[in-house]
């Protein structure tokens, strides 16, 4: 009898569910992963990750050596754990020939194939800043990572600032040469924010580098395109401001960069304002008071080997301060967030510091579970092939004492 011919759908699903596939995505991964690390010394861990492994990324070509272009066009990381989850979904679970024997190599392809769900959630879904401390002071808020934001504050007679008001980095990533207006309806003026870079730098305008790249001479600077800096890992964002108030008064225009470090004033109504760009503040639902940190250089250098701190904290529902002790693998987890022990330095002016980093990831303790998913899987699969092994020998054993007999 004839075999049946497969159709175009039998060829895929054999294809989307096969080993040579699982092979091709896990070599895929090892190359990605090779030349990310080799590429990170000159683009910098930000930039490296937004190449690789962001899902904008169809295909990548890579550059080591200072730039060096490796003529080697590789799939995105993203879409090759994303046809591997495909694959281990089809080959290691669903057509996977059921029965007792093997149910232990598919609890652990579903360990697996799950852990690549996480990696997705997390990509998409989660959040990370840094928490700045100083001793003396309580931190309820910390800054997000890569991402800039313009805030607009009023100033009382006193020098104080107001509560500002913020244009967050969501509203202005994608403006470009364009240009947006902004209205408050408590302001006397509005905003229009115009040649947002991603990367620049404040130059004078004496500086013979200008071009046509190089943004208008403001008060005499100028914005002009940086390339990144991959050792301060770092995107130092500008733009330009058109301040225009609602009384009919002149158009004030301003220059803006995330590195000038303070707010640019001005009056209107008899008022002063000031307007900054610094990274996007993000509120905790928790205060952190550094109690100490502690810490130990490499010999000979300035980076820090190990480091921990000493915290006193309160939550939105607590009346008392908690007292806790953050180091590598014991961070502290509260209402969804994360508080890792990120970076130490010596005491400044005789007042110890200590860097955070806070993560908020609805995928946080997946991993953990997904692992022991794997674990159950793979222990159960192997204890069955023991048992059956040291049968297969106690026969043997029966049988040639049957035969010396």
């Amino acid at each position: 009898m004839a075999k049946k011919k497969k159709n175009i759908g039998q060829y895929l699903l054999d294809f989307f569910s096969s080993f040579l596939l699982a092979v091709i995505c896990l070599v895929l991964l090892g190359l990605l992963v090779w030349f990310s690390t080799l590429e990170m010394q000159d683009i910098g861990l930000s930039r490296a990750l937004e190449k690789y492994y962001s899902h904008k990324t169809v295909f990548v070509i890579p550059e080591i050596n200072g730039g060096k272009m490796i003529y080697l066009p590789l799939p995105g990381a993203y879409w090759v754990c994303c046809v591997l989850f495909v694959n281990m979904s089809l080959g290691g679970i669903l057509r996977l020939r059921k029965g007792w024997r093997n149910i232990g190599v598919v609890i652990s392809h579903m360990g697996i194939a799950s852990l690549l769900l996480v990696g997705f959630v997390d990509h998409h879904e989660s959040i990370h800043g840094k928490m700045e401390a100083f001793q003396g002071a309580k931190y309820d808020y910390a800054t997000k990572f890569d991402y800039s934001s313009i805030e607009v504050s009023e100033f009382t007679a006193e020098g104080e600032k107001k509560r500002p008001y913020v244009i967050k980095h969501e509203m202005i990533k994608d403006l470009g040469d364009k240009m947006r207006r902004f209205t408050f309806k408590d302001l006397p003026f509005d905003l229009e924010v115009r040649h947002f870079r991603e990367n620049v730098a404040v130059l004078n305008a004496a500086n013979k580098v200008r071009g046509n790249k190089s943004g208008e001479i403001i008060d005499g600077f100028f914005l002009h395109p940086a390339e990144f800096d991959a050792k301060m890992d770092y995107f130092n964002y500008g733009c330009y401001l058109l301040v225009k108030p609602k009384n009919g008064e002149p158009d004030r225009k301003l220059l803006m960069c995330r590195s000038i470090g303070f707010p640019q004033t001005f009056d209107v109504d008899g008022k002063l304002y000031g307007i900054e760009m610094p990274n996007e503040i993000w509120n905790m639902p928790f205060s952190v008071d550094l109690i100490n940190s502690v810490g130990e250089y490499y010999p000979g250098t300035q980076k820090a080997s190990k480091f921990q701190s000493t915290i006193a904290w309160t939550g939105d529902d607590d009346e008392q301060d908690r007292i806790q002790t953050i180091k590598m693998n014991h961070p502290m987890r509260y209402k969804g967030f994360t508080l890792y022990q990120a970076s130490w330095n010596e005491p400044v002016n005789g007042l110890e510091y200590s860097g955070f980093e806070i993560v908020t990831n609805p995928a946080d303790q997946w991993p953990k579970v997904c692992l022991w998913i794997s674990a159950i899987g793979l222990c159960f699969h192997f204890a069955l092939k023991l048992s059956k092994y040291l049968g297969r020998e106690t026969r043997k054993e029966k049988g040639n004492k049957q035969s010396d007999e």
